[in-house]
C-alpha cells in the first residue's frame, strides 16, 4: 500500500440560487445522506508498495475504512500487515502498518477529478531505532474516465531527516464487453535528500469483478534500485520483479 493513496468541493446544483432548488425539490423529496462509511478488506499474494515488497514476498491482508461528508471531505484509515527484516537480521519489533488519513475529493469541470489528502504512516510495536513513521500529502489527478497522475510529498521520509517525492501516471482501460480492464502505472520516487539516490517503478495489471469481489493479476517491477537504497531502505531483492494477485472486497 500505499496510494495514492486523495479541497473543497460544490454539487452543479449548488451554484443554483435556494429559491430555485426549494421550487425544484418534491416536496416529499427525503434529504440526502450527508455522511457516508465504507471500507474494503484486500488480500494480496504479496504487499508491493511503489514496486519495493512490503512483506518479504509473503501475503497481507488489509483493511480500510473511511468515512465521506457529501461535501467531500473524508477521514479514515488503513492497515495491513508488514515484514522488514529478512533471515538472519535483527528483529525490527515491527509487523503492523496502520495509516491514519484526511481527505477531499470532487469533480474538475466535467471530465476531471481531484483526490487530495494527508497520510500519517506509522509502525505500531517499533523497537528503538526502527520508528520509520512520516507524514505523506498526496494529490491524484483522474481525467478523461481512464488517465490519471499523482504527485505525493513527506518533508521527512521514513523519519530518515530528509523529504521525498513521489510521482506517477496510470491509465486504466476497459477490455470491450469481456469485463476485464487493464492498467498500467509508471512512476519515479525521488529520494536523493534522504537517502541519496532515486529510483523508476513499474506496473501492469489485469483485472475483473466478480460480483461483490474484484481480482487483479499484477507485476511490478523497479529499475535504477542502487546500493544507497538497498543500505538505507529496502534491500534491492525487495525490488526485483515480481507477480501478485489481489482480491478486493468492498462494503
Amino acid at each position: 500500500m500505499r496510494l495514492l493513496p486523495s479541497l473543497l468541493a460544490l454539487a452543479l446544483a449548488s451554484l443554483l440560487p435556494t429559491t430555485v432548488l426549494a421550487q425544484q425539490a418534491p416536496a416529499d423529496a427525503e434529504p440526502a445522506e450527508t455522511w457516508d462509511v465504507a471500507g474494503s478488506v484486500v488480500a494480496t499474494s504479496d504487499y508491493v508498495w511503489r514496486g519495493v515488497s512490503q512483506t518479504q514476498g509473503n501475503p497481507a491482508l488489509q483493511l480500510d475504512v473511511s468515512v465521506t461528508h457529501a461535501s467531500g471531505f473524508y477521514a479514515g484509515a488503513w492497515a495491513s500487515n508488514v515484514d522488514f527484516t529478512a533471515a538472519g537480521e535483527d528483529d525490527d519489533g515491527i509487523d503492523i502498518e496502520l495509516d491514519p488519513y484526511i481527505g477531499w475529493s470532487g469533480a474538475l469541470g466535467e471530465n476531471a477529478e481531484l483526490d487530495v489528502s494527508l497520510t500519517y504512516v506509522s509502525y505500531p510495536g517499533h523497537l528503538d531505532g526502527y520508528d520509520y513513521a512520516y507524514t505523506e500529502l498526496e494529490g491524484v489527478l483522474t481525467f478523461a474516465d481512464h488517465f490519471h497522475v499523482g504527485l505525493a510529498y513527506s518533508p521527512d521520509i521514513f523519519n530518515l531527516g530528509g523529504h521525498g517525492i513521489y510521482g506517477n501516471a496510470g491509465v486504466e482501460l476497459p477490455l470491450g464487453e469481456s469485463g476485464f480492464d487493464l492498467k498500467a502505472q509508471v512512476g519515479h520516487y525521488d529520494l536523493n535528500d534522504a537517502v541519496g539516490d532515486s529510483y523508476n517503478d513499474f506496473q501492469v495489471g489485469l483485472g475483473r469483478s466478480f460480483g461483490p469481489l474484484r481480482a487483479d493479476l499484477l507485476y511490478t517491477d523497479t529499475s535504477s534500485y542502487g546500493e544507497a537504497l538497498s543500505e538505507g531502505l529496502d534491500d534491492a531483492s525487495q525490488a526485483d520483479g515480481r507477480v501478485s494477485l489481489q482480491v478486493t472486497w468492498e462494503f
